[in-house]
């Protein structure tokens, strides 16, 4: 079919016919119709390449879709149109994001999630691409193989080597894969031209910078350790590593800062000359994960474990001269009293200093280390206290940077950066330089910042003005951006490190650039918030039309009990838990049931050994939550996002079967008459609670799978705008507190 009326792309678009009459209403762009018999008719690859500006919001997206799916993707796929030709993604420019899925990477991710989790295919994805790149003695076998027991034989000679430890199969969990979706995934990727490279710039890197961002996005705060890029500059930046330097990482998340290493060092050349980099993962995954990744962007790297540097140093005779760090913030330390600490012993409940000094041990005398540290280092008290003292006092501790918020996705805990040297005999300056970078950087949405390369450089150019002063006295610091401080006045301080308390800020200056581009990225969010409601009051027409017009839903159905539809699960005791830990896992509490969703408000976490003792507790995408303590008749729904999260203290859990879509089942469980059973029922006078067996009692008036459906796309829309308005007056509050100081400002500034 060559033309297509407004019904065939709304039908192939997926939305309702008033989106589409809207968009063509309100842009002058859309294409032209012809007249065809007297119809309307649209040509469909006019149409695909402007829907294709159009991207599809995330709540719409269906599971086979990735984040930056546009309609025009879609309507591509459901009109029959071929595929875009096999090739990889297109290279982007500095600070606009990262490449799309090419198509035969979509339809691989389709292929694979059909037996496993999405962070599970995503990771068999990249195994597929680095075979593909790197592995030219094996890649023929898989791509000729006809059957899965050939491709499974020859997937399973592919392992990695590493450091100190026995080679490890790059497909863990081969005897678990979905047979056709591997070996259809494998047929996809043979598609795709790799050329016969491999760099930072080859197609491979690029694939895989698209897959682990993906990968950052679905496994979240309960996911690995990612760096983002702009952090990773800093640090890489501030160290400046040169090709004779020994780098290291003894935290590899994903190899990712010894990539941003690899790329700075040989950004002037056009091969590494040889260098090779050096790193230490603390878990399987991350060192299948860095080693793939590394092999990807062409970087040579000895990667040790799968064992935390703390527990089990595997480079133990050896020192460096660059390392940077990204450890887990808050860990828990194991047997810390194993160990000489140079410092002092560090606390069990908290890492962040046994980090710290085993980054200082690491060093070579003239060394350097960039280490990400939660900003609460920089002030705890007690133990900690003492040991930052003894740092400081020994002149390791060279600089400290406090970041801007909203750097990291997953989580806004506050984040600086520690600039330390190696213990050398020599005594090096008496003082500290402070930095204090948070006004910096850009909202490029309403929860991401980015750092552009003129701030990277204003850090890094700081750092470089003290570092290569001649005397002490010389450096002066920029009012409210840095300053050097004496070791005597920081020890009157208790050793505190927050940049703040010394930076200090510059009396009633306001920065007009950064103002201005606040104000555009708040202003694009609300037009992007605007466009979106568009689409929201365009359903929520249709919706009431047609309940005004008599519409109503199929009456047939059966009354059952919820127990026999759902498997319901209170949630457990008390549990010890803390907040906003990158690596550790999300809990659902009370406080996270909000408008049929999870928020992440005030979101608690536990670390990796609670959450194995938790495993009965987690939660899957399409399960449905609700508090069943205090404020009773709260419901959220369970996205892929939260998928792996952990059922919390005070809420219960509901696994619906086939018969019951979950999305009608929270709507049907917040409606009034399930609040009043529940209230009639609850137990407790100040408190009102309800047990999970009263629950699994409860009536459910359960109507055809069809006709739950229909309900689901009529009340869709009122929800839709609920939460749309609220995130409206969200940015636009952000928008006044930005403006505020702007008319406040001293005359002149």
């Amino acid at each position: 079919m060559s033309d297509l009326s407004l019904t065939d792309i709304a039908n192939g678009a997926e939305v309702r016919l008033s989106a589409v009459s809207n968009w063509r209403v309100r842009h002058p762009d859309f294409p032209q119709p012809r007249l065809v018999s007297g119809q309307e008719c649209f040509d469909q690859d006019e149409v695909v390449g402007w829907l294709r500006k159009r991207k599809i919001p995330k709540h719409r997206l269906k599971p086979d879709e990735l984040p930056g799916a546009t309609y025009g993707d879609r309507l591509r796929v459901n009109v029959g149109l071929p595929e875009e030709p096999a090739s990889a993604p297109a290279p982007t420019s500095a600070g606009s994001g990262l490449p799309s899925f090419p198509a035969q990477l979509r339809s691989a991710l389709s292929d694979l999630r059909g037996g496993n989790d999405t962070a599970s295919a995503l990771e068999y994805l990249l195994g597929l691409v680095y075979v593909r790149t790197c592995r030219a003695e094996v890649w023929p076998r898989i791509a000729a193989a006809t059957s899965w027991p050939a491709a499974q034989n020859a997937l399973a000679t592919v392992s990695l080597p590493a450091a100190g430890a026995q080679a490890i199969p790059v497909f863990r969990t081969l005897a678990q894969a979905s047979e056709p979706a591997l070996l259809s995934a494998a047929q996809q990727i043979d598609r795709i031209d790799f050329g016969d490279t491999v760099g930072p710039e080859s197609t491979g890197a690029r694939i895989a910078d698209v897959i682990l961002a993906e990968l950052e996005r679905r496994m979240g705060r309960g996911g690995g350790q990612f760096t983002p890029p702009d952090v990773a500059r800093v640090l890489v930046e501030v160290l400046e590593p040169g090709r004779s330097d020994q780098v290291y990482d003894p935290f590899c998340g994903s190899g990712e800062l010894l990539t941003a290493v690899a790329a700075h060092i040989g950004r002037d050349a056009a091969v590494l000359d040889g260098w090779r980099g050096h790193g230490q993962a603390s878990q399987t995954w991350s060192l299948l994960t860095s080693k793939m990744n590394l092999a990807l962007h062409g970087v040579a790297a000895d990667i040790a474990g799968p064992v935390s540097a703390l527990e089990e140093d595997r480079f133990p005779d050896r020192r460096f001269d660059r390392i940077l760090a990204n450890p887990p913030f808050n860990a828990h330390l194991d047997s810390p009293a194993t160990r000489n600490w140079r410092f002092g012993e560090p606390p069990a409940h908290n890492a962040n200093f046994a980090w710290l000094q085993h980054v200082v041990d690491k060093l070579a005398p003239t060394g350097r280390a960039a280490v990400i540290m939660p900003a609460g280092a920089s002030s705890q008290q007690g133990r900690e206290q003492k040991i930052r003292g003894k740092m400081v006092e020994s002149g390791v501790v060279e600089c400290v940077i406090a970041m801007p918020s909203q750097l990291f996705k997953f989580t806004g805990i506050p984040t600086m950066v520690w600039v330390l040297r190696g213990v050398d005999e020599r005594p090096g300056p008496q003082q500290v330089l402070f930095i204090d970078a948070r006004s910096l950087g850009e909202l490029v949405g309403r929860a991401e910042r980015r750092l552009s390369e003129d701030d990277t450089t204003k850090i890094r150019d700081e750092y470089r003005r003290w570092r290569d002063r001649r005397t002490f006295d010389e450096f002066e610091g920029v009012p409210g951006f840095s300053r050097a401080v004496g070791f005597e006045v920081i020890g009157g301080n208790d050793f505190s490190l927050v940049p703040g308390r010394y930076v200090g800020e510059a009396p009633g200056h306001v920065d007009a650039g950064v103002v201005t581009r606040e104000l555009h990225a708040s202003w694009e969010a609300i037009r992007e918030l605007e466009e979106r409601a568009w689409d929201v009051r365009a359903g929520l027409k249709s919706a009431v039309e047609a309940l005004v017009a008599g519409w109503r839903p199929e009456r047939a159905g059966q009354t059952v009990v919820l127990g026999t539809v759902c498997d319901v699960l209170a949630g457990p005791g008390a549990v010890s838990r803390e907040r906003q830990e990158p690596g550790w896992t999300p809990l659902v509490l009370p406080r996270n049931i909000r408008d049929n969703r999870i928020t992440t408000r005030e979101l608690e976490v536990v670390p990796p050994p609670t959450a194995a003792r938790m495993d009965r507790y987690r939660l899957k995408a399409g399960d449905v939550v609700s508090a069943r303590t205090g404020t009773l008749g709260r419901f959220g729904l369970v996205t892929e996002e939260q998928a792996d999260w952990l059922l919390g203290p005070g809420c219960v859990r509901f696994r619906p079967n086939d018969q019951v879509n979950p999305e009608f089942l929270t709507y049907y469980l917040s409606s009034p008459a399930v609040f009043r059973w529940l209230t009639e029922r609850a137990t407790g006078t100040a408190i009102k609670h309800v047990n999970a067996e009263t629950l699994r009692a409860m009536p459910l008036r359960l109507p055809p799978l069809s006709v739950q459906r229909a309900i689901v796309e009529t009340l869709e829309p009122f929800g839709a705008a609920a939460a749309l308005h609220g995130e409206i007056s969200a940015t636009a509050e952000r928008l006044q507190a930005l403006v505020l100081p702007v008319l406040m400002a001293p005359e002149g500034d």
